[in-house]
């Protein structure tokens, strides 16, 4: 039977713990408090081992993911203490599957499992919609309304507020909003940019390089670089906002690449028939079901090996 999760206030002194180590190294006097803080009892040592559990697993992220969460103090704890308290509760032979998801993904405000969309209403008013696997921290104060986008894909509804101009950073840089409905999507090498209304401004991360993009174009853009702005079709930009795939005579891998976000387990396409054509419309609510009008469409065939291993592969 797995022990009873520790106290939180217990797991809330962990995490300011695991801050100061983080922040710089602990003193000799400090090192000898922290000592006597994990002897009190054995909730504050599995606390304690939990921390350090995730500090372990900070050191082996890329510096941006780790820096994601720690390096903000106004969230930092409140972060901590989430991730502390989900090692805890996670069971030990889970905790490798659940290391190889981003960590500032796992922690982060407001995310959705594969799969899901969900809808938040931000506290200014501003409508937020999150794709599968989609994960954003927001900070809004009294000098700033900021959206950070950790991983997948997300569409803004701003209110407007002058003083306060809304915008969404990735790892990439960060797009300002002037008044708009806008979607983002992270990937690994570039963030895409998708505008519905108004415009944004675009600023990359490294070299600063500036470009506005408007209603009807999108654009992407890395650390360095910023594409050339070019049309955007609204319909099929916002598809996954009313969970539907719509396609325009695109390679057969990409179209299962995309759909293998929205299902769990391993999906994949035999090169074989990468390069078949497709183009269509597919629900995301069941991929089966998407998979099957692709058999019925193209010369291919859906092999499942398992409800979670699956090639989609010549019919021959």
């Amino acid at each position: 039977m797995q022990a009873a999760t520790p106290p939180a206030k217990i797991i809330a002194e962990a995490a300011d713990w695991l801050v100061k180590l983080k922040d710089k190294p602990l003193t000799a006097s400090e090192k000898s408090q922290l000592k006597q803080w994990c002897a009190q009892s054995a909730d504050h040592q599995r606390a304690w081992q939990a921390a350090q559990q995730l500090n372990q697993s900070f050191e082996q992220v890329p510096e941006k993911l780790g820096l994601s969460v720690l390096s903000r103090k106004q969230a930092q704890r409140r972060n901590l203490i989430k991730a502390i308290s989900a090692l805890l509760v996670i069971p030990t032979g889970s905790w490798l599957v659940y290391q190889h998801s981003p960590i500032s993904s796992w922690t982060a405000d407001y995310q959705t499992a594969t799969g899901e969309l969900r809808e938040v209403m931000l506290a200014d008013g501003s409508q937020l919609i999150l794709n599968t696997r989609s994960a954003v921290n927001v900070w809004f104060d009294e000098n700033q309304r900021l959206i950070e986008l950790l991983e997948g894909e997300i569409q803004i509804t701003t209110v407007s507020d002058l003083a306060r101009p809304l915008s969404v950073r990735t790892e990439h840089g960060q797009i300002w909003a002037l008044g708009t409905i806008f979607t983002v999507r992270l990937d690994s090498d570039y963030s895409q940019v998708a505008v519905q209304q108004d415009a944004v401004e675009i600023h990359t991360a490294a070299t600063d390089k500036v470009q506005r993009i408007t209603a009807g174009q999108q654009s992407r853009f890395s650390e360095v670089e910023i594409e050339p702005a070019r049309i955007s079709q609204p319909t099929t930009a916002t598809a996954w906002t009313r969970q539907q795939l719509i396609v325009d005579n695109q390679p057969l891998a990409e179209v299962i690449a995309e759909l293998s976000r929205y299902r769990k387990g391993w999906l994949r396409c035999d090169p074989a028939v990468a390069q078949l054509r497709l183009s269509g419309v597919f629900q995301l609510t069941d991929t089966n079901i998407a998979l099957s009008n692709i058999a019925h469409t193209l010369p291919v065939k859906v092999v499942y090996r398992s409800a979670y291993w699956v090639t989609v592969t010549n019919n021959k």
